[in-house]
Formats: C-alpha cells, structure tokens, sequence
C-alpha cells in the first residue's frame, strides 16, 4: 500500500514539474508502442507528452500500460517514465527512468528523432507482484513514438 501512494505522488510531482513551463505549439503529444524484453517478452503502450527544456533540450513524460505472459499468467502493469534528450540532433543519445508498482529501471539510449528509440538498462526490484518472481534485471526497449501535433514548417 505504502508503494502505490509513493508511486503515485512521484508521477504527479513529475507531471506538475513538466507541465508549468510548457507554451503552446512548444510540445509534441501522441501515442507511444514498445517491446521490452526484462525476465520475459513486454508489451507497451501508452502515451507521452515531450517538450524543449532549455535550448534544444527536450524532457519527456509517458504513461504506459506493460502486457505480459510471464511464469504462465497474464498482467497488466501500470508505468510512468521520464526520459531526458540532451540535444535534438537526427541520432542523439538519451537517459530514461521507468517506475512502476514493482521496479525502478534507469536506462541509457539512442534515439532516432525521438520517434524511434533503443535503450538498454537494469530493473532494481521495489517491490514483489503477488505470486510473481521478482521483477528485475537486465533490461533492453525498442520504441515507437507518433506525434500526434507536429508540423512540417515549409
């Protein structure tokens, strides 16, 4: 119980944090699909929310519900994750956290236009899924981002 109001503050401070400087047309929005193999296959999807954070910077916000089949059984998790690009170059590399009820997995990335990303990272165990090993381990992610309200300037 005490994990889940922990959660859930953190991803509120988070949200509170990222939205109060955000302008209009300053943003990118849309919907987000990744695999993600971590002590089993994991399907993502989700959405995001991602804007400029000093200069070229770009800080992003998702929120995801991972589907897996592990050790026989069906679940559905719930994710936040933050993730920070230092430069908006075609390939830029990336830093990600993701939390979820059970695990903290910091990883490290590549990013192709922040709408196609590849990260790697390790799964700190915060908590047991009742009649589930631990969820922890190495951890590695292919993602899709769409976004949703970007335009061409021409």
């Amino acid at each position: 119980m005490r994990s889940k109001i922990i959660y859930h503050a953190l991803c509120s401070f988070i949200l509170l944090i990222l939205i109060k400087g955000v302008r209009a047309q300053d943003h990118l929005i849309g919907p987000t699909l990744s695999y993600q193999f971590q002590k089993g296959s994991i399907v993502k999807t989700g959405a995001y929310f991602a804007f400029p954070f000093i200069g070229d910077h770009i800080l992003r916000a998702d929120a995801t519900a991972n589907f897996t089949w592990t050790q026989k059984k069906f679940a559905v998790i719930p994710e936040a994750a933050i993730t920070y690009y230092p430069q908006t170059y075609v390939l830029t590399p990336f830093v990600r956290t993701e939390v979820t009820p059970y695990t903290v997995t910091p990883k490290l990335g590549v990013s192709l236009a922040t709408l196609l990303d590849l990260d790697f990272g390790y799964g700190f165990s915060i908590n047991d899924k009742k009649n589930y090993r631990p969820m922890k381990g190495f951890a590695v992610s292919l993602r899709f981002s769409i976004p949703l309200n970007y335009r061409l300037n021409m």
